[in-house]
């Protein structure tokens, strides 16, 4: 979580004035109450603002060290702090009929409802750019992608977990699926469903294996870029993600070697190179991160250096959509199509899912 102000510079006063009195913020108190100290503060920006995050006024360091700072962080990236400080709330709304807490205090309920309220909106605060930008399509798209999906994957894992268990109890014969309805109380469909869970979780997955080998486009550079040849398509594809590749068209812009090795034609960027931006390239990150396509006359303008067999260049790029900003003319140098009129982002970035 990035450090934006601290002390020494700044009193715990100023530090509270930099928030509240100079950013759009509403406070978090529910959230604050659980898994804040004495006088720390937390906020997320306010809705519909374009460049939501969230901001903390906490105490860091260890022992004699501490010291008052107020730290920013993306909502989506805030999310694991947030849900680990929170573990003991999301436990009990996980099991709410065999929460202890309620039993014990009555009302607690409101108080754990108040927090994922406030979690709720930060995490809709993290979607809210793509909805602004490119409709509610691309929100849903995103929630689902970041939320439902990995949740309906961890409950079939649970289910062919389950299913491997009763297997190993009752067996795989003939007669298993009416032991287990018998021995479980069950009815004979629940119990075969919950014995093939396993069967089915791996044809899934399978399954789904031989679609991404059939649908998912490959693209490898046209170069020895002397990374291994896995790595460097596993780049070259992230970069090339959602965007029409024309094959076997040259550059109509020279280019040096280096950029050489990583060219490719797009049909609506023109001639372009698979680099890294510089403002969000994390060497041993995910290439989803960082990888994209830009005009080659962007990269000669803005320069470049390769890195770890990578060309990284301090390209224009809005963190908020988290999308290159394109020049147009630089595409059109490149052989590439006019930009709309309303958008210097060709790419709906919620097109290039993370692996």
């Amino acid at each position: 979580m990035p450090t934006i102000h601290r002390e020494p510079r700044f009193v715990y006063e100023d530090l509270l004035d930099l928030v509240e009195g100079q950013l759009r913020v509403v406070e978090l108190t529910a959230i604050n109450a659980e898994i804040g100290g004495p006088d720390e503060r937390l906020w997320m920006t306010e809705p519909g603002l374009m460049s939501p995050g969230v901001y903390r006024l906490w105490r860091k360091g260890k022992g004699r060290r501490t010291y008052w700072a107020v730290d920013r962080d993306d909502p989506w990236e805030a999310m694991s702090w947030l849900r680990a400080g929170l573990s003991g709330v999301l436990d009990r709304l996980t099991r709410p009929g065999s929460a202890d807490a309620y039993a014990l205090e009555p009302g607690r309920e409101e108080r754990d409802l108040a927090v994922l309220s406030e979690l709720d909106a930060v995490w809709l605060s993290g979607l809210s750019p793509w909805g602004r930008a490119f409709g509610p399509r691309a929100a849903e798209r995103a929630l689902n992608h970041e939320l439902l999906i990995p949740a309906r994957a961890e409950l079939a894992r649970a289910g062919a977990l389950r299913s491997r268990m009763l297997r190993e109890h009752f067996g795989t014969g003939p007669d298993a699926a009416e032991r287990a309805a018998s021995e479980l109380g069950w009815d004979m469909a629940e119990a075969r469903k919950a014995l093939a869970a396993y069967d089915d979780y791996r044809l899934w997955v399978r399954e789904g294996a031989a679609h991404a080998r059939a649908t998912i486009p490959v693209h490898r550079p046209p170069g020895d870029t002397g990374l291994p040849d896995v790595l460097a398509a596993t780049l070259m594809t992230e970069a090339c993600r959602g965007e029409k590749i024309v094959a076997d068209r040259p550059s109509p812009v020279p280019l040096p070697e280096e950029l050489a090795r990583w060219y490719v034609f797009v049909k609506t960027l023109g001639a372009c190179v698979a680099v890294a931006v510089e403002d969000v390239y994390a060497p041993g990150g995910s290439p989803a991160d960082y990888m994209y396509v830009v005009p080659v006359a962007m990269v000669l303008r803005a320069g470049w250096t390769v890195r770890d067999g990578v060309v990284v260049t301090p390209v224009p790029y809005d963190g908020c959509t988290e999308c290159v900003e394109y020049d147009e003319e630089a595409i059109l140098a490149g052989g590439g199509e006019p930009l709309h009129d309303d958008s210097t982002q060709v790419t709906d970035p919620r097109e290039r899912p993370k692996p």
